[in-house]
């Protein structure tokens, strides 16, 4: 196993066929790696007492959460990850939140997806490996088209419950 400082977290729910980012404020989180061939994780996120009765619902309704995450500092790429709140503790300065997940995307679906955009955009030889560099290095987040198409796949399985 291994243990990283969560340094931030989003909610990432679905309106109209789409995927919509949102922040949760992050008092302070971990995220531990269970290395294990599910992929799974644990993450604890101390969170603002005002999301208690989001949680709850979410947790007596044993709906399913997709999370993306970013671990250790702000420049590392996301990941996502389809999670169940297992565990809400009420601290004195907020709640404390213990999900179980699976990655579902990771730092190899961030590249890919920038590749696809530069062969989609015709980019071929230097000029192709030039612009690659340059988006890795401004890259934070997945496309959009990819987590539509990942919240999509889930919503057509019937393992999930998503909120």
């Amino acid at each position: 196993m291994k243990t990283f400082k969560l340094y931030s977290i989003y909610l990432l729910k679905g309106k109209s066929g789409k995927l919509t980012h949102y922040p949760l404020k992050l008092e302070r989180g971990l995220i531990i790696n269970m290395e294990n061939s599910k992929q799974t994780w644990l993450i604890e996120a101390v969170v603002e007492k005002e999301q208690f009765a989001f949680f709850n619902e979410v947790q007596q309704e044993d709906k399913d959460l997709l999370i993306d995450v970013v671990i250790s500092r702000k420049d590392n790429y996301p990941a996502t990850l389809i999670t169940k709140v297992s565990e809400i503790t009420q601290l004195s300065s907020g709640i404390s939140i213990l999900m179980k997940g699976n990655l579902i995307l990771g730092k190899d679906e961030v590249l890919e997806d920038v590749v696809e955009d530069l062969v989609d955009e015709n980019y071929k030889g230097p000029e192709f490996i030039d612009e690659f560099k340059r988006r890795k290095a401004n890259l934070t987040a997945h496309s959009q088209r990819t987590l539509d198409e990942v919240y999509e796949d889930l919503l057509k399985k019937d393992d999930y419950r998503l909120v």
